[in-house]
């Protein structure tokens, strides 16, 4: 998080020194290292416990399998939240006294989205280590998740497109609505979507305008985000239900 209170102070150095577009240099970092937190801290969350034996000696006690899960998502969101919500909130104070305040009202709603993609992935971690107990797929699991989520489905879903259209380049441009739609899956997609309702977002000029698909709304968005939150926790905890431990 120093990353973010550094680029904070030195943002006038390397782009327009105003509010709005601080905010946009802090959504492109916040975007690639708030995922790789939550991946850290969740991937091993139920596994590691299950290994040692702890998982047992909760088990004795009144507890289900499934207040555990919801009481390891639930401990694992606040360490999570409460730190990167602080530091979001200490670097917008010290933009808006180097900045200005042009853009603040919209900011809470930065704050918000950036809670629900980091809960998202946080979900998504728990989910895999849930799903076994082999270290080593887990580990795999989750950084490879990481990279495909976060750094390469762009590059694949480019791939994809120039096989369908003959490796015609303009396709990547004038993407159709189901190419855009797919795109949209990734997570930090749907972050920048949801982030282009408040400030004015490259990343996602492809998901607005008149022509624009009603399934390209910013409420799909949210949908992905939670899907991407629950549906992992939900497979993963079928899988620990009937494990043996």
């Amino acid at each position: 998080m120093i990353t973010l209170i550094g680029y904070t102070v030195a943002h006038d150095q390397i782009g327009k020194s105003t509010f709005p577009a601080l905010v946009r240099g802090l959504i492109t970092i916040v975007g690639v290292f708030v995922p790789l937190l939550a991946v850290l801290l969740g991937y091993k969350s139920i596994s590691r416990e299950r290994t040692n034996g702890s998982m047992q000696l909760t088990l004795t006690f009144p507890n289900r399998r499934r207040d555990v899960v919801i009481g390891k998502f639930v401990a694992r969101s606040v360490v999570l939240l409460i730190p990167v919500v602080t530091i979001l909130l200490l670097t917008g104070g010290i933009g808006i006294i180097r900045y200005g305040s042009d853009g603040l009202l919209v900011y809470p709603w930065f704050l918000v989205v950036t809670s629900l993609y980091a809960s998202a992935f946080l979900g998504f971690s728990i989910g895999v280590s849930m799903s076994t107990t082999v270290d080593r797929r887990i580990t795999f699991g989750a950084v490879g998740a990481y990279i495909l989520l976060v750094h390469i489905w762009d590059n694949i879903h480019s791939m994809i497109l120039l096989i369908l259209h003959r490796f015609d380049s303009q396709v990547l441009s004038n993407m159709p609505d189901w190419a855009l739609l797919f795109r949209l899956l990734k997570p930090s997609e749907a972050y920048y979507r949801l982030l282009q309702i408040g400030f004015d977002m490259e990343q996602a000029a492809l998901y607005v305008g008149e022509e624009a698909p009603l399934f390209l709304d910013w409420w799909v968005a949210v949908v992905i985000l939670i899907a991407w939150c629950l549906l992992p926790l939900i497979g993963g905890y079928r899988r620990f239900e009937i494990a043996d431990l």
